[in-house]
């Protein structure tokens, strides 16, 4: 029997069925983008550097969350255009160019913000040194832009969290996409550092310049892979990357499956050698790195007083008591990173361990509930939970303000301004 539905309820559904078919095409083309080599730390990874930086300084829950959704923005922005400009061809690329025709600056900044060595423009350690700096004035300007606009506290508090978040995933990147945890530390004045559990960091790119004025006079050369990532070179972003636990990647450019990349990695305080072990154990070196990165970044961002305000004033934000219609989305956004992550491979690889993988099955499992045996408000709420967890953007767009802010307001392209250029490289200063 089909459940009687008041209008208004037929007309969202309308909307939503046909909002879903008309982006299938598009869902195929971006589940193939997150599962290429150009994304960043894996999304477990990044989100929990996220977690722990913001549970470090009292963020709620809340918060810290939608700081999540912010971080994952580059790396689902990022590759889109690059893709389909590749490999999209008749109706799957002019079904996702209707999407893509209102971001294209917001793709075109992505790109910049994950510390790749983009066609091989990095020759410097003063050039990362450069990044980092204007990444930092970036982001200080635009959270102290935003009590300027007018708009209402909610979005400001979106608006302050996304973009904390997004800058973070760049300041994330530089420690999995480089080699600077292969340098040995312990042979200059900034030690590694023992954590608590026993486990090890390496000093941050701004522990070792505070005591180095000249990078460029640094004992050591840093580097990051190369992307687009040539055939038959060895520093490339497929070889170089510490995006997930076991260090395993496929070489499209060198036609190759999926395969360990230990061998490239075999260097350090905790160097891999291809058993799961020492290569978990590399990885995580990256991963603890990049917490105390992300602690660190906060910290140097509120040094600027109007973007301190505008952090402090959101970082205490509970949604479910405060404004729970926007707490249901930010769960129908963080599902949908999560799902969109785990069927292409990017939660943490391609076959995640442990309780990872237990996650990703659960959530990959319950993707389709049987439609017919849901009536009225249960039929919409599938419908929109279908969404949520499998079509991205538009699971975003239709649950609210998490995706909208990015072509409202420019995020990163602002984190991205001085970085980059139109030309797809980044704005470096030359000698």
């Amino acid at each position: 029997m089909v459940p009687h539905l008041s209008s208004g309820t037929l007309t969202i559904l309308t909307k939503v069925l046909f909002s879903m078919i008309r982006r299938c095409s598009a869902l195929v083309a971006l589940l193939a983008v997150l599962a290429s080599p150009a994304t960043a730390f894996d999304s477990y990874w990044h989100a929990q550097c996220v977690q722990k930086a913001g549970e470090h300084y009292g963020f709620a829950e809340d918060a810290w969350k939608i700081m999540q959704l912010g971080n994952f923005s580059p790396d689902f922005f990022g590759p889109v255009a690059d893709y389909a400009s590749r490999s999209l061809k008749s109706k799957q690329l002019d079904a996702l160019n209707h999407y893509q025709a209102n971001n294209s600056q917001v793709r075109a900044a992505a790109i910049f913000l994950h510390f790749d060595n983009l066609d091989n423009g990095f020759q410097n350690n003063s050039d990362f040194d450069y990044l980092f700096t204007h990444l930092l004035q970036s982001t200080q300007r635009l959270l102290a832009s935003y009590k300027k606009l007018k708009v209402d506290d909610r979005t400001r508090k979106v608006l302050t969290l996304i973009t904390l978040g997004a800058s973070l995933h760049a300041v994330q990147d530089f420690y999995s996409h480089s080699d600077w945890i292969h340098n040995d530390f312990d042979k200059t004045d900034v030690k590694t550092v023992k954590l608590p559990d026993g486990s090890l960091r390496a000093p941050t790119w701004f522990e070792f310049r505070s005591k180095h004025d000249h990078p460029d006079e640094w004992p050591f050369h840093v580097q990051s892979g190369i992307y687009p990532p040539p055939a038959k070179v060895v520093n490339t972003h497929t070889h170089m990357n510490h995006d997930n636990s076991r260090l395993m990647y496929a070489e499209p450019e060198n036609g190759q499956p999926l395969r360990s990349e230990a061998q490239y990695h075999n260097a350090g305080p905790l160097p891999a050698h291809g058993d799961d072990a020492s290569d978990l154990a590399h990885q995580q070196l990256a991963v603890n790195t990049a917490t105390a990165a992300s602690i660190e970044w906060i910290q140097k961002v509120e040094e600027n007083s109007d973007a301190n305000q505008a952090i402090e004033s959101a970082k205490g934000w509970n949604l479910k008591l405060k404004d729970p219609h926007l707490a249901k989305e930010l769960k129908a956004g963080i599902i949908t990173e999560m799902g969109l992550s785990c069927a292409s491979g990017k939660w943490d690889g391609d076959d995640p361990p442990a309780d990872r993988g237990a996650l990703c099955r659960s959530v990959l499992s319950g993707q389709l509930n049987s439609l017919g045996n849901t009536t009225g408000s249960d039929l919409k709420s599938e419908i929109i939970g279908l969404a949520s967890k499998f079509l991205m953007p538009f699971a975003l767009k239709f649950t609210g303000m998490f995706w909208d802010v990015h072509g409202q307001y420019h995020i990163l392209e602002g984190l991205a301004q001085d970085i980059g250029s139109n030309s797809g490289r980044y704005s470096l200063p030359r000698k």
